[in-house]
């Protein structure tokens, strides 16, 4: 069978639910890379799929001067220009208490058709991503700006998160329930798991609404 595309893969991801996909990985004996429930969603009934465009960043220390800042910030905000449809930006910031992402470059993420972003730092500007509709699901606030105080130090290269890897490429599910990493080489089985379990869960939901019990629904359909 061809491989299915990450963009299908995607779209596919956005049809199932996140216990479904967690219970999917836990039938195939993959471990379920769940980051911390920390992670809190701008808009709590919003969720986000995509594949994972990962930045590694860290506070400058000591401060610098702006101009200097501008310099140092150049090569993040190059950054966005290599965003694709169903990117979810994943950017990491241990010890950097400035805000580290914001409505300006949300804007540009979403011109650019990235579907979200996970982020393991302060976020600023929460009005005006509100207005815009850009989910982010943030680790806290703060409305410093990052220019002179903060810098990337890697993109598209592997970093992590709450002790979870995250790659390039990462399948990335985030809904109220959690924020899940599916490992791109495990993600068109984990998909096809997950659509497997959601059909049968349409059976148990059947069977629950005509009277019988969980214990029931579990013995005809091997799942609950």
């Amino acid at each position: 069978m061809p491989a299915i595309s990450v963009n299908e893969i995607c779209e596919r991801f956005r049809a199932v639910y996140l216990p479904v996909v967690c219970d999917a990985l836990y039938e195939l004996g993959i471990p379920e890379q769940l980051l911390s429930t920390g992670l809190r969603p701008l808009f709590p009934e919003r969720r986000i799929v995509g594949h994972a465009f990962t930045v590694q960043g860290a506070a400058i220390d000591p401060v610098v001067s702006w101009d200097e800042g501008k310099v140092r910030i150049a090569s993040y905000l190059r950054a966005f220009e290599r965003l694709q449809p169903d990117h979810v930006i994943v950017s990491t910031n241990p010890s950097s208490s400035c805000g580290h992402f914001g409505e300006l470059t949300g804007n540009s993420a979403l011109e650019r058709g990235c579907t979200g972003v996970i982020l393991d730092g302060n976020l600023r500007d929460t009005s005006g991503l509100r207005d815009i509709g850009l989910q982010v699901f943030y680790r806290d606030l703060s409305p410093l700006n990052g220019i002179g105080r903060w810098e990337m130090l890697s993109c598209q290269e592997k970093i992590k998160i709450d002790g979870v890897e995250v790659s390039p490429g990462d399948i990335v599910i985030a809904e109220f329930d959690g924020v899940l990493i599916v490992p791109r080489e495990y993600a068109e089985t984990v998909l096809l798991k997950s659509e497997e379990i959601a059909g049968i869960e349409l059976l148990v939901r059947t069977d629950m609404r005509n009277g019988f019990s969980p214990l029931e629904g579990l013995a005809r359909h091997g799942h609950i």
